[in-house]
């Protein structure tokens, strides 16, 4: 491997192939058994058809490719594959037929057989239908009875599925007709915002049968999937221009009580502490003189007023007046569907008076301290507080560094449905990162000794290299205008901190110069692969998340790239040194701008 490649992906391990296949105006790209980018005509008509197996703790299975046999030119590909699940092994084979003569179609056909018996949330096809040109159109629906229904995709973001029973899509994208049939099981969609995938899915196995279900030894699923296309893209709009008059963010660290920290040089930046009724005077004390926020975990069955009363003792008694409190029941930090059912006991909104009655002198949020997802299943009562919080992770249902690239487009619809919940309240956000910091659709975050891109690890080697400080400036700078007051971007201690082991990661000086620019007004950089803030007085970040160089952005005065990572991360004071700077900015380089446009 390249030296390089762990500086950018902060692993070895290396990306499975992506194996383009052309026919006339249709284009797909297989990648590690998968479609990825179905096109026709230059326009992305769906995102991805894959087959994950899921196991009950929604955790995505490894699988080991048995046979391959792909013909780009013809147009087919057949996939023999295993997985491993619960217990027990499944064997699959995958099989594709892709045409653009006659009717343009893809025909996918999936068939997986249990070796032995086995617990699985999911076994079966999901497809992944883009945002563009797709959110708020119109859907027509036909249901597993032949039914026919005219709905739409959601505008804001559904918290349940906005469409269930299906047999058969037809929609249009951009003046393309895109039709889709499914057979072998019963499908409905989800809205994959909430967890800041950018794509809606359509998928197997209705959520409301019982889960996890067992896969007796013998047992075959079959499904096939058909996709035809037809008509030609109308013209396209002027792209919008970026935004100016933004406001940067103000940016915080995360940490759970007992934690220490792991990159020094970050102690005035402020603190959102998550802790329980346990925390002691002494935990508090290394937070004295910082601005400390709390997120409160009240366990269940405890009662809220004096587990309350506990934390605000132990916060005098560390000489802390924390600025921000929100409090949520530990059964909410579960998820839980739209319709229920739900925990027993108090609710999040429940809480609300206990906690002003504790903290008189802290401005009170509520919200979820999990993903959007759960912020959006259990509405707030915005009315009632003074700011609203979530937080986001890119890695729930994929991992592959496309996918989580892409969870930088569905940023700004995620803020928007939140403002919409929030009504008029300030949004201030908890961890938003690659990495997981808990999971909650099962009993922990997906282990990761290796090192490799796995769905829902609390462990992703990305936030380590140049691939996590690119994605961290495209985050934050999508958070800007959007009435996001604050957001933390790592964690004091553990694999979501900047630093550890004695070295700064890149990522650490993308927060330093983050914070710094908290407050300021600036204008949105976007385009051609580039996301980033720059402030009116010139001052800003801009990351390259292509997969080309690009020129660089005037003004800029240091870059962090796979040349000066040694340095700057040995150094905290390498932005304020003489920096060389080169002339095109390279895929995941962040450029720091100082005071020219």
């Amino acid at each position: 491997m390249p030296d390089d490649t762990r500086m950018i992906y902060g692993t070895a391990a290396s990306q499975p192939a992506l194996r383009p296949i052309t026919l006339g105006p249709l284009t797909l790209t297989v990648a590690e058994g998968d479609l990825v980018g179905i096109g026709w005509h230059g326009v992305e008509v769906l995102r991805r058809i894959a087959y994950p197996v899921r196991d009950a703790d929604w955790a995505t299975m490894p699988t080991e490719t048995l046979a391959e046999n792909i013909d780009q030119q013809a147009g087919h590909l057949h996939y023999d594959r295993r997985f491993v699940v619960g217990g027990g092994a499944l064997h699959g084979q995958f099989v594709v037929e892709a045409r653009s003569v006659g009717t343009p179609a893809v025909v996918a056909r999936l068939v997986l057989t249990a070796e032995r018996d086995l617990t699985v949330n999911r076994a079966g096809f999901i497809v992944l239908h883009p945002l563009a040109g797709v959110a708020g159109q119109p859907l027509r629906v036909i249901h597993a009875d032949g039914t026919r229904r005219e709905s739409r995709f959601p505008a804001l973001i559904s918290p349940g599925q906005p469409v269930s029973g299906i047999r058969g899509l037809r929609h249009a994208i951009d003046g393309i007709e895109v039709s889709l049939d499914f057979t072998g099981d019963v499908f409905e969609m989800e809205d994959q915002r909430n967890w800041s995938d950018a794509s809606f899915k359509t998928y197997c196995r209705p959520l409301s049968l019982p889960r996890p279900y067992r896969m007796a030894i013998g047992e075959t699923v079959t499904q096939d999937i058909l996709l035809t296309l037809s008509g030609v893209p109308g013209p396209r709009g002027l792209a919008s221009p970026a935004a100016s008059g933004v406001r940067c963010p103000g940016v915080a660290l995360a940490a759970d009580a007992g934690d220490r920290e792991d990159a020094p040089g970050l102690r005035d930046l402020p603190v959102v502490l998550r802790c329980g009724p346990g925390v002691s005077a002494g935990q508090l004390g290394p937070f004295r003189g910082r601005a400390l926020s709390l997120e409160v975990v009240i366990p269940d069955g405890s009662d809220p007023h004096a587990a309350l009363d506990s934390i605000a003792r132990a916060c005098a008694g560390a000489g802390i007046v924390p600025g921000h409190v929100v409090a949520l029941p530990k059964a909410y930090l579960a998820s839980h569907q739209p319709e229920g059912p739900w925990p027993g006991g108090p609710a999040p909104r429940d809480l609300i008076a206990h906690v002003r009655a504790a903290f008189p002198d802290a401005r009170v949020g509520t919200g979820s301290l999990t993903n959007f997802t759960e912020l959006n299943r259990c509405c707030p009562d915005a009315a009632a507080v003074d700011f609203v919080t979530f937080s986001t992770t890119a890695i729930v249902h994929a991992a592959d560094d496309l996918s989580v690239l892409q969870t930088l487009e569905t940023l700004p619809q995620i803020l928007d449905s939140a403002k919409a919940l929030a009504a008029g309240r300030p949004l201030r956000l908890g961890l938003v990162s690659i990495g997981m910091r808990s999971n909650p659709y099962g009993r922990g975050v997906a282990p990761n000794p290796g090192l490799a891109r796995i769905a829902m690890a609390g462990d992703d080697p990305r936030q380590r290299g140049l691939f996590g400080a690119a994605w961290t400036v495209g985050a934050w700078a999508a958070m800007a205008g959007q009435g996001v007051d604050s957001l933390c971007l790592g964690m004091l201690q553990g694999p979501l901190a900047p630093g550890g082991g004695g070295k700064l990661f890149p990522i650490w000086h993308v927060i330093r110069a983050a914070a710094d620019l908290s407050g300021q007004v600036a204008r949105r950089v976007a385009g051609d692969g580039l996301a980033g803030l720059i402030a009116q007085d010139g001052c800003g970040l801009v990351a390259n998340l292509g997969s080309a160089a690009l020129p660089m952005p005037r003004g800029a005065t240091h870059v962090l790239s796979s040349a000066t990572v040694p340095a700057a991360g040995a150094d905290p004071d390498w932005l304020q040194k003489p920096g060389q700077v080169p002339q095109t900015l390279a895929p995941f380089a962040v450029a720091f701008l100082r005071g020219a446009e």
